[in-house]
């Protein structure tokens, strides 16, 4: 918003200055003019006109001291005022001449001009020139001059010359002051043409943070979107196949005669057990990938104390392999707690689970922490991803062993990062078939600034 500053009256401005020097410039030619005369009258005039010229020069003298003084309005007023005066007396002391009509006719206009914003001095001005001129020539004209009449030298010429540059300073002055009157609009129009501007770059600021957002929540639609398509793939194929497998046997043993042996009814219900697992494992799996995400609120949570749970639940399944879990200092994170806990113990139990039969299962869990990050890294000596799969094994329902070398759902990876995406990182692998891999994830420190933020309690 542009404020307009108004400037104090008793100030000049550049309006006041300009027409002061044109004012000055009056008072000193004037006072020229009338000093041509007072010579002219010392050396071929009697000392009466010497009296008279000598005043009329003194007068512009004072009138142009006072503009050099810089007493702009003293000044305006005083030249307004001091020339219909002497040409009064001078009428009434020795008489009128047409020049003088022309001098009152010049300072009236000129009083029109100097007065322009102040109608009602203009107007008392206007009409003092009026009256100063045609009061004293009726009275010459039924009594006569006080003095009789005496004509001043060159009297005609020189308030020809006077009047004239008076009226050239006054048009001077006005035609500055349409300039400048024209310029200020102009340089208003700019001012307000540049408030408009940074209006308009404030709602296209706006604007461009609203597509923003719109953007953002059609990224969050997209991805719900295909989430929503993954779980009808899970309900349409996953979920079907060991059903289907559990309704067939089920009918076959409908369809045994009594004679069946145990052997027989022990294969079947081994196929139904097979199949029932698969089936929990896929409702647990569609379980945990559904609360990723949604689990809790964002708090400050300890990694080192996470781990440690998850190492102690486990802890029959390390003993059984006969490994080695490492732990080196993890740091405190903000996160959903319940998701990093799902993270590390997915990748924990694949470590375990994965181990190579040639030795040991070893695992060690390590971070080191960036300016905007914090990186895990989770190594295992176990049998490895060959590079083909490293690309595939985050996608859903992706498995890399059939269901009678390795159980599980396909979507535990897929759930990690699905978590690392929540926590605005990245996660990737590297590994050498036989040898093992090393899990690395990140996650990031510009968590706090969610609104779903929670501090530990």
């Amino acid at each position: 918003m542009i404020h307009k500053v108004n400037q104090p009256t008793d100030v000049p401005t550049t309006k006041d200055k300009s027409f002061i020097d044109g004012f000055g410039l009056i008072t000193l030619l004037s006072a020229l003019f009338t000093f041509i005369m007072f010579l002219y009258t010392v050396f071929n005039n009697e000392r009466i006109l010497q009296i008279v010229a000598f005043l009329l020069f003194l007068g512009f003298v004072i009138g142009f001291v006072l503009n050099i003084l810089k007493l702009e309005k003293t000044t305006r007023l005083y030249m307004s005022l001091y020339p219909p005066t002497m040409f009064m007396l001078i009428i009434v002391l020795i008489g009128g001449f047409f020049g003088q009509a022309l001098a009152f006719a010049t300072m009236a206009f000129l009083a029109f001009i100097a007065y322009r914003n102040k109608p009602k001095i203009r107007l008392a001005i206007i009409t003092y020139d009026i009256l100063a001129f045609i009061i004293p020539t009726i009275y010459i004209t039924l009594y006569g001059p006080v003095l009789g009449h005496i004509n001043l030298p060159w009297d005609e010429i020189l308030v020809f010359i006077a009047s004239l540059t008076w009226l050239s300073q006054t048009f001077r002055v006005y035609d500055e002051t349409k300039t400048r009157k024209y310029t200020n609009e102009l340089e208003k129009k700019h001012n307000t043409l540049k408030a408009n501007e940074i209006e308009l770059q404030i709602a296209q600021d706006s604007l461009k943070e609203q597509n923003q957002k719109l953007n953002a929540l059609n990224q969050d639609l997209a991805k719900k979107n295909k989430q929503i398509e993954e779980f009808t793939f899970i309900v349409t194929h996953d979920l079907k196949s060991p059903l289907n497998n559990i309704n067939i046997i089920s009918n076959q043993l409908l369809k045994q005669p009594d004679s069946t042996t145990f052997y027989h009814f022990k294969e079947h219900f081994k196929h139904l057990e097979g199949s029932s697992n698969r089936l929990t494992n896929l409702v647990l799996g569609l379980l945990e990938y559904a609360e990723t995400g949604n689990s809790d609120k964002m708090k400050i949570i300890d990694c080192q104390e996470i781990v440690e749970q998850i190492i102690a639940d486990h802890s029959q399944m390390i003993k059984n392999n006969n490994a080695t879990v490492l732990i080196n200092d993890l740091p405190n994170i903000i996160g959903r707690e319940r998701d990093i806990r799902m993270l590390f113990q997915n990748l924990l139990h694949n470590a375990l689970k994965f181990s190579s039969l040639k030795n040991a299962p070893k695992i060690v869990i390590s971070s080191e922490e960036n300016d905007n990050f914090y990186q895990f890294k989770i190594r295992d000596n176990g049998i490895g991803i060959t590079k083909d799969q490293q690309q595939n094994i985050f996608k859903a329902f992706n498995k890399l062993h059939h269901q009678s070398e390795f159980e599980g759902s396909g979507i535990g990876l897929y759930g990690c990062k699905r978590v690392i995406d929540t926590h605005k990182g990245d996660i990737w692998v590297e590994s050498i078939e036989d040898q093992g891999s090393t899990f690395y994830f990140t996650i990031s420190k510009n968590l706090l600034g969610k609104n779903n933020f929670q501090p530990i309690s």
